[in-house]
């Protein structure tokens, strides 16, 4: 079967850098920093229920909450 491809986004060095720095003072991994971050602003949109909508069905990564399918 062939593997899936993801996007995988080049995000601004200056935001990865703040974002080490925060997730540092939070004693909180990035993954799940940025996790939580985006699910928080994206939650209620119109592209987190086609997400939901679409990801129905695939098993959850990571156990984090807000990663895998969108709630």
């Amino acid at each position: 079967m062939p593997r899936r491809t993801h996007y995988s986004p080049c995000i601004d060095r200056a935001i990865i850098c703040a974002l080490y720095h925060e997730g540092r003072r939070l004693r909180r991994p990035m993954t799940r920093l940025v996790n939580d971050l985006l699910a928080a602003c994206l939650r209620d949109t119109p592209g987190w229920t086609l997400a939901t909508e679409q990801m129905s069905g695939v098993p959850q990564q990571g156990g984090v909450p807000g990663a895998g399918a969108p709630r």
